[in-house]
């Protein structure tokens, strides 16, 4: 994954591995990182001292930038979390209840695959439309495993393995005429294509900072719509 080459005799590398993360990563994201972590750095909404303030009002900035990036119109309905497996498992853990249904695919990440398995033992049923030789999914197929019991389509923007796009539109199109939320795994898919929340009426969205959006590790996020209620996975902390 990691190619050395050599060239007027200095040292050079090319990361091929983006797909797991991005690498190197901006100056400008570090040199933020390095400023808050010696010049404020407090404990945001715990305190009223100025660095917790500021740190608030950094990570309120940091949610209208996301929100304004994939067109989401209350960045309030965004969560952040460390990953988009956090992020996934929180969408699919706190919505769904038993005798719920799923629609998925096989092009689907093990961040959505084990926790739909293990959902079983909750009383949660999934169906997984297969994609074809060159790792495309058909809208259409997706649409003819909706049943009745249906309650959520979980779907990747693009595959991790084969690069293939999906069809969101067509997907978020089935997925509202038919009232069904839609989950987007968009783990490569932010930061890399154009993904307008509203416009296509995604319910969900989980999202990596790390990869796509050059972010450090141990980031990502979860934007909930209005419409959509979430039990807690974790309990303590705000």
């Amino acid at each position: 994954k990691i190619l050395h080459y050599f060239f007027c005799g200095v040292k050079r590398m090319i990361y091929l591995d983006n797909g797991a993360t991005s690498f190197p990563k901006p100056k400008g994201m570090t040199y933020i990182m390095e400023d808050c972590m010696l010049h404020y750095c407090g404990n945001p909404g715990r305190s009223g001292h100025a660095m917790s303030m500021k740190t608030g009002e950094k990570i309120y900035e940091a949610r209208k930038q996301v929100a304004k990036l994939f067109s989401i119109k209350n960045p309030g309905r965004l969560l952040f979390t460390k990953n988009t497996t956090e992020s996934l498992n929180l969408a699919m853990y706190g919505f769904l209840r038993n005798g719920d249904h799923v629609v998925t695919t096989s092009m689907e990440h093990n961040s959505v695959l084990r926790p739909l398995k293990a959902l079983e033992d909750r009383g949660v049923q999934h169906s997984i439309v297969c994609g074809n030789i060159e790792g495309c999914v058909s809208g259409q197929a997706i649409g003819n495993a909706i049943t009745e019991k249906t309650r959520l389509i979980v779907m990747t923007a693009a595959s991790n393995v084969t690069g293939s796009i999906m069809p969101i539109k067509e997907v978020a199109g089935i997925a509202k005429e038919k009232g069904i939320p839609l989950l987007l795994d968009a783990a490569q898919a932010a930061g890399c294509m154009p993904l307008n929340v509203e416009e296509l009426g995604i319910s969900m969205m989980a999202f990596p900072g790390h990869k796509g959006l050059l972010g450090p590790l141990g980031t990502g996020c979860l934007y909930v719509s209005e419409e959509i209620e979430l039990q807690p996975l974790l309990y303590g902390g705000t």
